[in-house]
């Protein structure tokens, strides 16, 4: 029932991979003195080896569906529907997996405190030849 609820979410910002697919969807829902309120529509895993940090800590709830994370550690952790969590802005992650064919999830962040960090092998570099 929420699946169909959710289903019918018209989202406004994407993010993606390297070569363009999207991987996640969003609409912000509230905002108030740097606070906001997001649903999230993951619809792909992350690019193996690109890992990413957020900007601010955030309570994240799995509403439908549900992910697995892999940490820059290389700890894992299974986020299933009713699952609820602190992302802060030091934890460096990339969603490797879905367990349906998207993830809901409801974001609370915090104001912005910090900023978002590329890391891992998976991203690509600019070369320079400075010789």
């Amino acid at each position: 029932m929420i699946r169909r609820l959710l289903d019918r979410v018209r989202f406004e910002d994407w993010r993606g991979t390297q070569d363009g697919r999207a991987t996640l969807w969003s609409r912000t829902l509230l905002e108030w003195r740097g606070w906001r309120l997001a649903l999230h529509r993951m619809v792909g895993p992350d690019d193996p080896g690109c890992f990413h940090t957020h900007p601010a800590s955030a309570l994240r709830i799995i509403l439908a569906g549900g992910y697995v994370e892999e940490r820059e550690d290389g700890q894992g952790w299974a986020w299933l529907p009713g699952s609820i969590g602190i992302v802060r802005p030091e934890l460096s992650h990339r969603i490797s997996a879905l367990f349906d064919d998207m993830s809901y999830s409801l974001w609370i962040r915090a104001p912005k405190r910090a900023a978002i960090q590329l890391r891992g092998s998976g991203w690509k570099r600019e070369v320079r030849d400075d010789a």
